[in-house]
């Protein structure tokens, strides 16, 4: 009996408009978390950015939701 093994590469992610991006070739800008989830923001090469939340409790609902410059600059005026 052959077993296959799975290897799952935590930092390959799929963010809400279905790009796959790696996080580990990003610049982390902002870091934040608490016992319940963690909300980081990454900065990609081509300049774009996303917004990861992580849920500890449901990894299911985690969300990577990619903006770019211009969406950026909207929220910073909000």
């Amino acid at each position: 009996m052959t077993q296959f093994m799975t290897i799952v590469n935590p930092d390959v992610i799929t963010t809400t408009c279905g790009r796959v991006l790696d996080l580990s070739n990003t610049e982390l800008v902002i870091e934040r978390s608490n016992s319940l989830f963690s909300y980081n923001i990454h900065k990609l090469k081509s300049g774009e950015y996303i917004i990861a939340e992580k849920f500890y409790a449901n990894p299911f609902n985690n969300r990577y939701i990619l903006l770019n410059d211009e969406q950026i600059e909207l929220l910073k005026n909000l």
